[in-house]
């Protein structure tokens, strides 16, 4: 299924701060989506409403909404085995603001 790929404000700033080559990546992971569908990329349910996009060591959390799209609202270099809570709590907060 195709998505269109919608990214927080504050998301840009978080992409901004990763290297070319990670940046580059997302670019990929995101243009995959909205070209050839979700299912073409590594996607995980982590609780309630959010999902995350696995590329590489890279994290994008988003949640579906209306219209297929999705909204990214964190991204993040994932450094261990789980997804850290913290992680988790602030895209539900930049959810619900949003």
């Amino acid at each position: 299924m195709v998505f269109k790929v919608e990214k927080l404000d504050v998301v840009n700033d978080e992409i901004a701060a990763l290297t070319l080559e990670q940046q580059a990546l997302l670019d990929a992971e995101y243009r995959t989506i909205e070209t050839t569908g979700i299912e073409f990329v590594r996607v995980k349910h982590l609780q309630d409403k959010i999902f995350e996009i696995k590329s590489k060591n890279l994290r994008s959390l988003f949640k579906y909404q209306e219209g297929k799209i999705i909204v990214i609202g964190v991204v993040f270099v994932k450094k261990t085995q789980k997804t850290p809570k913290g992680i988790i709590k602030l895209a539900k907060k930049r959810f619900k603001e949003a």
